[in-house]
């Protein structure tokens, strides 16, 4: 990931050239405060307002383009502009597939709201290698995290009297699995940057908690991710150059063949009997991975039209009572791309996981927290090929935050004990890799988090 941000060539600031240096301070010091505060509500808005998230990222992208325009240094790095690149090929594709979308206005809509999700997505990346306080960031994010956690928690033992004003539906568990999904993805880099900042035994304990909360609540796709990241992890701990190449290929394997693999599972009796017996929306969802693999051979090239999952034909029939075959999306990311966008749009989905799979490989992170990182990235994946719909703008939102969160806590991480001299860098796609990862020993005596 810190691949992502490049060590190019340096530009002056955007801002100095039309104003003076001195402004352009000022205004990268108001964008980085906006920034700031923009990390500590996140997390209680997703537990009680999840949407609410939206226009809070909306706030920290435009704080974020403010300070890489104020603040002179590196181009964005190869890599995260060959991201660029294939986000702009995705958003492209499915505009155009509107031209021939089941729902050419619902394709429109989307395709600007993920215009403008991209943008800020990038920004942050691009912004997190500028923020002149990491340590002040990472500590704002971290109390964000556990101030999140901790409404989770009250939210849950008070049966949602903490979130009834913000809505009104009645209480149900599933409420927090929106929330619960998002401490699982980032519980492993927090960790392992409070152990960095020798807080191990704080990390000891608000893991141990946040794991418990995670198995207490309801969401079973966090409790997946979170087996799956810790194991996963632990491979990356000791080959992680080795293990994170492998993850690549697996990955690009089962999105690109999953129209031929997990559509089929339902066809397969023991299997859907098993899983409808351990829980019904199990049951349900091979199903739906079934009804998505019909569609997907009817129109594998173009797709039909992006998030057009919503309006499928025959998706609203009774599968039997209160279960239809396409409740909004198919529940799984691959067979989604496939369905809406085809076998371009799976293509690109397959190589933006590449691209973050062989950035942990090619990481100059210390060993713990690229470790933890990859885990992120793992139940990131494994939430998202087992539950969200990849367009939803809260899921987006969550994972693009988390990822701004992760490259900042790996600067402050990186810092400690260890200055990197040699940086690895990924030269090619898919291709040999030049690795660097000399260390010395810098101040042991360095300033904790936050401080």
């Amino acid at each position: 990931m810190s691949t992502l941000i490049g060590h190019d060539e340096s530009v002056p600031s955007a801002v100095s050239r039309l104003t003076s240096d001195r402004t352009a301070r000022r205004i990268a010091t108001c964008c980085e405060a906006g920034l700031d505060v923009a990390a500590v509500p996140f997390f209680p808005l997703l537990v009680l307002v999840p949407r609410g998230t939206i226009p809070l990222l909306s706030v920290a992208g435009v704080c974020a383009a403010g300070l890489v325009l104020s603040v002179g240094g590196r181009r964005p790095s190869p890599a995260l502009r060959f991201t660029a690149a294939l986000l702009g090929c995705l958003l492209a594709w499915g505009t155009v597939s509107a031209l021939w979308s089941v729902d050419p206005s619902r394709s429109l809509i989307v395709a600007a709201r993920l215009a403008g999700l991209f943008a800020v997505g990038l920004v942050l990346a691009w912004a997190a290698e500028r923020v002149k306080a990491p340590d002040r960031l990472t500590f704002l994010l971290l109390v964000g995290l556990a101030l999140g956690i901790a409404t989770a928690a009250a939210d849950f033992v008070t049966q949602g009297m903490l979130g009834a004003p913000f809505t009104d539906r009645a209480y149900q568990p599933a409420a927090l699995n929106r929330a619960s999904v998002s401490f699982a993805i980032l519980l492993l880099p927090a960790s392992a940057v409070l152990v960095r900042c020798d807080r191990a035994i704080l990390a000891l304990i608000s893991a141990t908690l946040t794991a418990a909360l995670i198995y207490v609540l309801a969401g079973t796709a966090a409790k997946g991710a979170l087996l799956a990241g810790f194991s996963m992890g632990l491979l990356l701990y000791f080959w992680r150059a080795r293990v994170a190449r492998v993850a690549a290929v697996i990955s690009v394997l089962i999105i690109i063949t999953s129209p031929l693999s997990l559509a089929k599972l339902a066809q397969r009796a023991p299997l859907w009997e098993a899983a409808d017996a351990v829980k019904l929306s199990a049951g349900h969802r091979l199903l739906i991975w079934s009804f998505t693999g019909d569609r997907i051979a009817e129109r594998p090239l173009s797709g039909w039209g992006l998030d057009a999952s919503r309006a499928m034909p025959g998706g609203k029939d009774l599968i039997r009572p209160h279960q239809t075959w396409m409740p909004l999306h198919p529940h799984d990311a691959p067979l989604q791309l496939w369905l809406e966008l085809g076998v371009l749009g799976a293509a690109v989905f397959a190589l933006l996981v590449a691209l973050a799979w062989f950035a942990i490989a090619a990481t100059y992170w210390p060993r713990l927290f690229a470790a933890a990182a990859g885990a992120s990235l793992m139940a990131a994946l494994m939430a998202s090929f087992a539950s969200y719909g990849i367009w939803e703008e809260w899921w987006l939102g969550t994972l693009l935050f988390v990822m701004f969160a992760i490259i900042v806590m790996a600067r402050v991480a990186t810092s400690r004990g260890y200055a990197p001299v040699g940086v690895a860098q990924l030269q090619t796609f898919g291709g040999r890799e030049t690795t660097a990862e000399i260390e010395i020993h810098s101040n042991p005596a360095a300033a904790r988090c936050g401080s």
